[in-house]
């Protein structure tokens, strides 16, 4: 039984969010969950605020709890690396709104576009405590400083050229705002998404096909297999996601996640990540590499590590 329930709301997400929507969504959500001991709101402008806010209202009781993310698949990455950060992944369920581009999780578990729609069907969802379980990727990468950072995924991590387009379309986001706001206004801010993912990886697809040292040359263990190549484009998946020609064949609850890493002029590599077998990249020829978890950009100096940290419970809507 739910007794504390956190409501995340990003208002830096998507186009942005009017502060009045937050009053709302929490209204909705007392009304819809059913009686809980405690109910907060946080407000806030970026992922690490999420995950901070996350962690820290885990940190504070030990009954069981659920917390919704109210932004994108960036803040809802952000606040399972909140509920990691406090060892809470066996007794918090957690929920996402579309309120953001990337939105993949929450679609595909049922959630409305609608984000007042949305808050009262995770608000069933708490009462009747139904959930789903998915895996969690880990990823260690090295830092500018010599050190290690660790950072999980929900979906999806993007290396090789593939890897470059969330940071192409933050920097993106950054000059060209406005005209963006415009067509998400017209078309849809979830189809907006995928189009520019299409011409970001179109684009360095181009790039890397007459430029062959565009492709970092990276050493791959997995296993027993130990193999140097130049990597064009590769993907680590929990679900599959429409639009990317890729199913990692993974199903709900399975402790696992599919992997695809296509070298520049070799044939593609599939395996399966599953616990105990991490997936090891170490970069030869250059001493960093952009890559993403979740469309967040990252950064990893010298080598980067994949695994699967554990599974956790996400709040699932009714059919």
């Amino acid at each position: 039984m739910i007794e504390r329930v956190l409501l995340i709301v990003n208002s830096a997400s998507g186009t942005g969010t009017a502060p009045s929507l937050a009053a709302g969504l929490m209204r909705d959500l007392r009304d819809s969950c059913g009686p809980v001991r405690e109910l907060e709101v946080a407000l806030v402008r970026d992922h690490p605020a999420a995950r901070l806010a996350t962690a820290t209202f885990l940190d504070g009781s030990d009954p069981p709890a659920a917390v919704i993310a109210g932004g994108g698949g960036g803040t809802l990455r952000a606040a399972v690396e909140g509920v990691f950060d406090a060892q809470a992944h066996c007794r918090t369920l957690v929920g996402g709104l579309r309120m953001g581009s990337g939105n993949v999780l929450a679609r595909q578990l049922g959630v409305a576009r609608d984000p007042r729609v949305g808050i009262h069907q995770l608000g069933a969802a708490i009462r009747a405590g139904r959930s789903s379980r998915r895996a969690v990727i880990r990823c260690r990468f090295g830092t500018d400083s010599g050190d290690d950072d660790v950072r999980h995924a929900v979906v999806m991590c993007g290396l090789g050229q593939w890897g470059r387009t969330s940071g192409d379309l933050a920097r993106w986001h950054r000059r060209f705002a406005g005209g963006r706001a415009a067509a998400a206004a017209l078309a849809g801010l979830e189809r907006v998404n995928h189009l520019e993912y299409f011409a970001a990886a179109s684009s360095r697809l181009v790039e890397a096909a007459v430029w062959p040292a565009a492709c970092e040359r990276v050493e791959v263990a997995h296993g027993e297999t130990l193999e140097r190549y130049r990597l064009l484009a590769g993907t680590v998946m929990t679900t599959r996601i429409g639009g990317i020609p890729f199913d990692p064949q993974i199903e709900a609850g399975e402790v696992a996640a599919g992997v695809l890493l296509m070298p520049r002029g070799g044939r593609p590599r599939r395996f399966r990540l599953s616990p105990g077998r991490p997936l090891h990249i170490r970069l030869v020829d250059r001493r960093a590499v952009e890559f993403f978890l979740d469309e967040d950009p990252e950064v990893a100096h010298h080598e980067l590590c994949l695994e699967i940290a554990d599974t956790i419970s996400f709040l699932e809507v009714a059919a």
